[in-house]
């Protein structure tokens, strides 16, 4: 039953602060910010036949997108909120509690300003932030891999074992090496500064149940996002067109039991 996982990677992974299971801690809060009036930037794109599975991290970007869980339909639609510089092509994901420790991705990603995107998915009333992702080109996915930190091996994605990381604050984002560097420099002379990214200017983009910010600061940005139920372990892929060419960073917020089916 997917996912355990084997005592090696469950010391290998506990040492670099990563947790392996695959549950969602519910993020139960008691008081909210006011609910944003902003237009959202929907994605319009076409729909396209996915080559590879799990399908889902395609098709949930699809206008119109649809699926089901044991008991509930969720339909899905997608956002762009704002674009991510991505300066060495070292990027990484994370929880921004710990962001000042993180460190990068070992595969290199395409070097510019790429689009990212949110997967929302609808579940009656609610609505979680399922997926998120850096869009580097229009190519389809031909493969997925996990995206991997220095000294870590390559395991299919079905398997028994994962790599992922952990949130405790209800929050992920993306940020490339360089700008996560100046951004700690900034911290170190204002204290205040990860609060006001993090709280304040999330706190404007908010929806009900989920809220994003893309913060620039001189010539680096971050991108940072809700994590589906909250706080969990979440597994962070990359996708490879049909040439082999890097085309998608993206975080499964374990909304989606793909790997049951």
């Amino acid at each position: 039953m997917h996912p355990f996982i084997t005592p090696l990677l469950i010391g290998l992974l506990f040492i670099s602060c990563k947790n392996v299971s695959r549950r969602v801690d519910l993020n139960e809060q008691s008081l909210h910010p006011k609910i944003s009036t902003e237009k959202l930037d929907t994605v319009k794109g076409k729909s396209y036949v996915v080559l590879t599975k799990p399908e889902i991290f395609e098709t949930s970007f699809f206008e119109g997108a649809k699926t089901m869980t044991d008991t509930d339909p969720i339909s899905f639609y997608s956002v762009n909120i704002g674009k991510i510089n991505s300066q060495s092509g070292k990027l990484i994901a994370c929880d921004p509690i710990v962001m000042h420790d993180a460190q990068p991705f070992s595969q290199t990603f395409p070097v510019g300003q790429f689009p990212v995107q949110l997967a929302i998915a609808k579940i009656d009333d609610d609505q979680r932030v399922a997926f998120s992702r850096i869009l580097f080109s229009q190519n389809g996915v031909k493969k997925w891999e996990f995206a991997l930190q220095e000294g870590e091996k390559q395991i299919p994605i079905d398997s028994e074992s994962l790599y992922g990381y952990g949130v405790d604050g209800g929050i992920g984002l993306f940020i490339d090496k360089n700008s996560n560097e100046a951004f700690d420099s900034l911290r170190r002379k204002n204290q205040n500064i990860w609060t006001q990214v993090f709280i304040d200017e999330m706190d404007k983009h908010y929806r009900n149940t989920w809220q994003y910010v893309v913060y620039n600061f001189n010539e680096h940005n971050l991108a940072s996002f809700s994590t589906g139920y909250g706080d969990g372990t979440y597994s962070t892929y990359v996708g490879y067109d049909e040439n082999g060419n890097i085309c998608r960073l993206l975080t499964d917020f374990g909304l989606i039991e793909w790997w049951k089916k």
